[in-house]
């Protein structure tokens, strides 16, 4: 039979042990949660606009305007429509440039009826990404 100061050591050995037990279980657990997290967050690519679909917008609906190569066809300058390469189209944002493509401008007609959201995305982001740089 244990005596009393046994007792309360045997006891307070115990306690320490459930403490020290929990304390590991619950930095195990943040340890596996912020792994996780990060892991999760390493592997997610930003989402990249996808030049094919854009370019397939592209020629399908703006070809007629811009040209292939963005400086213009005859239609498009005599309706006046910028070179995708000045620093006027480039210095738009890509929510202005959303906003056009959808709502149209000046000569250029509203493609939000004939174009979904993903593609005037697409379209905006390939002109970007085509044009952008001078030529």
């Amino acid at each position: 039979m244990l005596d009393n100061e046994q007792y309360r050591s045997t006891e307070a050995s115990r306690g320490r042990a459930t403490r020290l037990r929990n304390s590991a279980m619950i930095l195990g657990a943040v340890i596996a949660i912020s792994v996780a997290g990060f892991t999760s967050r390493a592997s997610a690519k930003p989402a990249a606009p996808d030049d094919a679909a854009g370019e397939q917008v592209f020629k399908s609906n703006c070809v007629v305007c811009h040209a292939a190569d963005g400086t213009g066809s005859a239609t498009g300058k005599a309706l006046n429509a910028p070179d995708l390469h000045s620093d006027a189209v480039q210095k738009l944002t890509v929510a202005q440039m959303v906003t056009q493509v959808s709502n149209g401008k000046n000569n250029m007609p509203p493609f939000k009826s004939t174009l979904s959201e993903d593609e005037i995305s697409a379209v905006v982001g390939y002109v970007r990404s085509a044009f952008g740089k001078k030529k």
